[in-house]
């Protein structure tokens, strides 16, 4: 999870760490990213929408054992789940399957998932050292049509005339991906900024009761074992 970040901020951090987690996937490299599609089991997944909004956190592995903060800290409004037992397992399996992909070993850090409602974004943001690969997975959502097709955001890295990056000779792209359930967009959290436009759709009465849209999204944090990152294993500060 990443604090609300100035223009500025984000083009420094960019800069910064471009090129810090290099992998043997000469795609990866390029741009950031890889969409994986059929990542993960759509049943191993789901989940129903939780009762309360807000951020979860949960303790160990019994799913009744939680604390509970009434506003989400990054997107308010919407609800964070931090380390649900559900997904325990899942984080060391994909960690498995992204290790093929990019061909460096690496250390699970975190992982939380979120509900996204109606109106809701993501800020575009750089992420924090324990994010170093990462990949957010879609699992569900109740939008319908080409509202369910919500895009996230990713911008590639600039094109630098020499190694000092001292001259961009081409910027960045920034890319529009639509995720089905079960697809994962793998990226480099530390290096590509990422983001999501206000979330389509809208709340709506049915037969008296309120029906409210919602996007549920599972976030897997990583770091490369050989890395100058590799102390954020396992990391807990959330």
């Amino acid at each position: 999870m990443a604090e609300k970040m100035s223009d500025m901020q984000i083009m420094m951090q960019e800069k910064k760490n471009t090129g810090t987690a290099w992998t043997r996937n000469d795609s990866f490299d390029k741009n950031g990213y890889l969409i994986i599609k059929n990542l993960w089991s759509v049943d191993a997944l789901y989940h129903s929408v939780p009762p309360l909004k807000g951020q979860y956190n949960y303790y160990d592995k019994n799913p009744e054992h939680f604390t509970h903060a009434p506003v989400e800290s990054q997107v308010e409004g919407s609800t964070s789940r931090y380390w649900h037992p559900q997904y325990r397992k899942i984080h060391s399996g994909i960690r498995k399957k992204l290790e093929k992909e990019i061909g460096r070993k690496l250390y699970n850090t975190y992982y939380y998932d979120r509900f996204y409602y109606p109106g809701q974004s993501l800020h575009k943001h750089v992420d924090r050292d324990a994010c170093e690969i990462s990949v957010t997975v879609h699992v569900s959502t109740s939008l319908e049509g080409k509202d369910a097709d919500w895009p996230v955001y990713i911008k590639t890295p600039d094109t630098y005339i020499d190694k000092k990056k001292t001259a961009i000779v081409i910027p960045g792209e920034e890319k529009s991906l639509v995720l089905k359930p079960g697809d994962g967009m793998v990226y480099k959290g530390c290096e590509r900024p990422h983001w999501r436009d206000p979330m389509p759709g809208e709340v709506k009465n049915v037969f008296g009761k309120k029906f409210e849209p919602y996007y549920h999204q599972i976030f897997f944090h990583y770091v490369l074992q050989d890395g100058h990152r590799a102390h954020c294993a396992w990391d807990r500060s959330r």
